[in-house]
């Protein structure tokens, strides 16, 4: 299912790349952008309006992911790059601390059967075994 959502997200970006200034896709190694040509989905031609801001086009969340990659690795100055990891870095324990409680993990555990108890007291009895011993018969 990833690597469909990341084949998508590969075709959407090169065609973002498609119409962005020169000198920008330049900074970018020919190594990733080689990697997204062959992680990208051939049949596959996104259909953007490039007159819109790239905030108006309706991109796929990895498409977003990478785009921010990009930014930060590629495109951003030194101290927008620390700014950027540093919320980067806030949000991944927030989210740390959201999955350590996950509720169908709670659900799925098994629940201990607890005893009946009526009235404050423990219900108990005593059953008597009344089958005779095989040595007795004999």
């Amino acid at each position: 299912m990833k690597e469909v959502e990341y084949s998508e997200a590969a075709t959407q970006v090169l065609d973002i790349l498609n119409y962005t200034r020169q000198e920008d896709v330049k900074k970018i190694p020919q190594s990733f952008i080689k990697f997204l040509n062959n992680i990208s989905n051939k049949q596959d031609t996104p259909k953007f309006n490039h007159e819109y801001t790239i905030s108006a086009l309706n991109l796929t969340k990895r498409t977003k992911e990478l785009l921010g990659f990009m930014y930060i690795t590629w495109w951003c100055n030194e101290s927008e790059r620390k700014k950027y990891k540093s919320i980067i870095h806030s949000n991944s324990i927030k989210t740390e601390k959201i999955t350590d409680y996950n509720a169908n993990d709670i659900l799925n555990k098994k629940i201990e059967k607890k005893p009946n108890i009526t009235n404050n007291t423990l219900e108990t009895s005593i059953i008597e075994d009344k089958k005779e011993n095989l040595f007795k018969k004999l």
